[in-house]
């Protein structure tokens, strides 16, 4: 059977892979690679204008089947947009993935200065010109779905890639214990109540320890423990200590936007064979406790710190839950799951358009 050719259109460059909607390009290529015959065409605004032209004046749009956009949280450009029409006027199928819209919370994140302002209007209006031009728009949560719109929505959450768990040499019968946190530091991610978690887990536990892998800029400001490391890592760098970590957390605050929002990292974590800690009223929540990957916990510190405790005084129960994770990402939550649906949707689209044809 000949495999479908498909064009990957990415809106970040992919030099390095040091943002999450970086990695998930990174990973749709490499999946779709194994069931296609694949063009990558990922860069800056910039990048994309001068690479999407020339893409148009070689013709390449002859020897395409299928398009997917890996969209930015941020306005395309009439670039973008040119090629987009280009390739609805060949009635090629065209996807495109949403993965934020946070402009819709002003209150949450209000506009700096006038730019911003202008940017999220941009916004707004490419979420017009995509919900125009795509056949089907992917977003990573049914609450995400219902803001954007669209003729056709349909979910692709972030994908696993199933790691290797590694044995641990340790030093003693009752090695210490690592909580692992990955991402942002931003004020509804959570950051604060983690470490406050840990500070009253701490007087019960004291071998347990807290790995905050964050960027340094937003490093936590309150003074300096023994038994909680700041790191700056990313890509292999960040192995070691999903390696060295007994449990994961996302700790969001809720909010009407951590609501909706799909965190990557709880994929990124299952995928380590790490159970996960989450807050309660998220879409990481309800993954957990559909999957049974971890536990819930109300978005205070009591309530995690209590949480955390029960989960690392029972080796069983993460046992379970590492379990479980490598099965639900094996089974049915790969990116090579991603991968084939997407294909198997726009193919669908493109023998639908034949017929019509005919």
């Amino acid at each position: 059977m000949t495999k479908p050719r498909v064009l990957l259109i990415g809106h970040y460059p992919l030099d390095t892979l040091d943002r999450a909607p970086k990695v998930r390009i990174m990973h749709m290529a490499e999946s779709l690679a194994k069931i296609s015959t694949l063009t990558v065409i990922a860069g800056t605004r910039k990048e994309r204008a001068i690479w999407l032209h020339e893409a148009l004046r070689r013709g390449i749009l002859d020897s395409i089947d299928m398009v997917y956009v890996e969209s930015a949280s941020s306005f395309a450009t009439p670039a973008d947009f040119r090629f987009l029409w280009a390739v609805k006027h060949k009635a090629i199928p065209l996807a495109v993935y949403v993965r934020d819209y946070y402009q819709r919370f002003p209150k949450l994140y209000p506009p700096k200065n006038y730019r911003e302002r202008v940017m999220k209007w941009l916004y707004v209006l490419t979420l017009f010109m995509y919900r125009h031009l795509a056949d089907i728009i992917y977003v990573p949560s049914t609450a995400l779905g219902q803001l954007v719109g669209g003729k056709e929505v349909r979910l692709l959450p972030p994908g696993g890639v199933l790691y290797p768990r590694l044995p641990l040499i340790k030093p003693s019968q009752q090695p210490e214990q690592w909580i692992l946190y990955v991402g942002a530091g931003g004020p509804y991610d959570g950051v604060d109540i983690l470490i406050n978690a840990v500070h009253k887990l701490h007087q019960s536990m004291p071998d347990v320890h807290l790995a905050l892998v964050m960027r340094r800029a937003e490093w936590p400001k309150s003074p300096p423990v023994s038994y909680i490391t700041l790191v700056e890592a990313q890509g292999q760098d960040l192995e070691y200590w999903y390696a060295h970590a007994s449990v994961a957390v996302i700790p969001r605050r809720d909010t009407a936007y951590t609501r909706l929002a799909w965190p990557v990292k709880l994929m990124d974590y299952l995928s380590h064979g790490l159970g996960v800690i989450v807050t309660d009223q998220s879409e990481a929540a309800r993954f957990v406790e559909r999957y049974q990957v971890g536990k819930i916990a109300r978005p205070d510190s009591e309530s995690l710190a209590k949480t955390l405790e029960s989960c690392l005084r029972s080796p069983k129960l993460l046992d379970l839950y590492a379990y479980n994770a490598r099965r639900v990402i094996e089974q049915e939550h790969s990116w090579d799951h991603r991968a084939q649906i997407l294909v198997a949707d726009l193919q669908a689209k493109k023998s639908l358009g034949t017929k019509r044809g005919l």
